[in-house]
């Protein structure tokens, strides 16, 4: 899909991802409020795999997981005025599961506030077997 918007959306108490975004291109992101629960595991905020240039901007995401997790085959990935409470805030991968190529490039991240999360801004990867 290209040209996607998705805009001022409110999603609460996901049973696994709230909003995932794959094989896109041109999308733009913005005034999101997504709310779990601390202990809703696989409750990713938002979700990116496969798409080019996405912006976004102006959100609130509290979950049990992910704020933000960005997998294989994603690039142009920009972020402004984010608030990631609770969970492992922003994750970059899994990558590199069964030995695989795995990229992800030019993630940009501005004004984004981590309020009790795990970690800052992590990049997963597998172990080589």
């Amino acid at each position: 899909m290209r040209r996607l918007r998705i805009e001022d959306l409110r999603v609460k108490d996901s049973q696994q991802i709230h909003v995932s975004i794959e094989k896109c291109r041109d999308v733009g992101v913005s005034t999101l409020s997504i709310n779990a629960t601390d202990e809703s595991p696989n409750t990713d905020g938002i979700h990116i795999a496969n798409t080019q240039n996405i912006v976004i901007s102006d959100c609130e995401i509290r979950t049990g997981d992910d704020c933000v997790s960005i997998v294989s085959g994603t690039r142009n990935v920009k972020g402004m005025n984010l608030f990631c409470g609770l969970g492992h805030g922003i994750s970059i991968g899994s990558l590199g599961a069964n030995n695989s190529r795995d990229h992800v490039s030019n993630v940009f991240m501005d004004t984004v506030t981590l309020h009790g999360t795990q970690n800052g801004v992590r990049i997963k990867t597998w172990q080589v077997t």
